[in-house]
């Protein structure tokens, strides 16, 4: 049996989007990035009415997605309190977000997201929970018109 996607498989060409570090000083974290790997600096923005501030460094061919939050009831603020600073999800750039929940659901992933959502730069995501992934919060991410 091969191991490699069908054309049906919803991981099929995809790739990893990006990398997202939860933090409180975005760019004490990005300055760090481009002093230390050689960093570049692509940007910002602010997602989730304001309450959250993106910055964007890409080291290579990875990029990296600091979230300062910007609200204390934020996902992320609360994210901070009660793991800390670092690693808040993995993010895979899939073709069709939809189907990809679809098929993670059905395959026994639980999911955070029910449809997708809003993300950065125009995109569609939904989130995976971390109890389905070995602990690690996974997104699907379906680029939109501004990537």
């Amino acid at each position: 049996m091969s191991s490699r996607p069908t054309p049906r498989d919803p991981a099929s060409g995809s790739r990893l989007s990006h990398i997202a570090i939860a933090t409180p000083n975005a760019d004490a974290l990005a300055k760090t990035l481009v002093k230390a790997l050689g960093g570049q600096p692509a940007g910002e923005e602010l997602l989730d009415a304001g309450a959250l501030r993106v910055v964007f460094v890409r080291v290579g061919t990875v990029m990296f997605e600091l979230l300062e939050p910007r609200s204390p009831e934020h996902t992320v603020a609360r994210f901070i309190e009660k793991r800390g600073a670092g690693l808040h999800h993995v993010s895979l750039e899939v073709p069709d977000v939809q189907r990809a929940l679809d098929v993670a659901r059905a395959a026994g992933a639980e999911a955070i997201d029910s449809a997708p959502r809003p993300g950065a730069h125009g995109s569609k995501v939904a989130f995976l929970h971390p109890k389905s992934f070995g602990g690690v919060l996974f997104e699907v991410s379906e680029p939109g018109e501004e990537a």
